[in-house]
């Protein structure tokens, strides 16, 4: 279980490397899961951490102990039993396109291409009807940015089941 304040956290003090970034404020978060029975299972317990624009922050320690849990908070995902999280003073209280997380297991719809998948995040914003042509277009080419980064453009019209664990991911 992850207690008290998470402490050490470093700037980044690269002089090419933007300042960007939001602020998250986590003050006094406790977190548990209800079990069968009614019985609470705690995994977060008064949690206390600022992360500054431009910070990189590592969460450490072994597994079942909480750190998932605290970046599904982060994220929006569900609300802390207890504490609050703020992102630049606002209250955190659902998910937003400027936080992320990056699952540990591959989260990819089976019935969707690799192309597909990789554009889920850019379909999910709303966009205008009368913009969707300029839209669609730009979304292509990000999305073939994304592909070619990382290596995965010859395998944007596969489907997950056809990729390898790592490409998955």
């Amino acid at each position: 279980m992850v207690s008290a304040a998470i402490a050490n956290s470093v700037p980044v003090q690269d002089s090419q490397v933007s300042q960007t970034g939001a602020r998250i404020d986590i003050a006094q978060v406790s977190h548990q899961f209800a079990q069968p029975g009614g019985a609470q299972l705690p995994v977060l317990s008064d949690v206390s951490l600022q992360v500054q624009p431009g910070e990189f922050v590592a969460l450490l320690g072994p597994s079942g102990c909480g750190k998932s849990t605290l970046l599904r908070l982060v994220a929006g995902l569900e609300p802390p039993r207890s504490g609050h999280i703020t992102q630049d003073g606002q209250p955190i209280t659902r998910p937003d396109p400027s936080r992320i997380v990056v699952f540990q297991d591959p989260t990819l719809f089976p019935w969707r291409t690799v192309r597909d998948n990789v554009a889920l995040g850019l379909q999910a914003r709303k966009v205008p009807k009368a913009q969707h042509d300029r839209v669609d277009e730009a979304q292509h080419d990000r999305v073939d940015e994304a592909l070619a980064l990382v290596g995965l453009s010859e395998f944007a019209a596969s489907y997950p089941h056809q990729l390898s664990g790592g490409m998955a991911q």
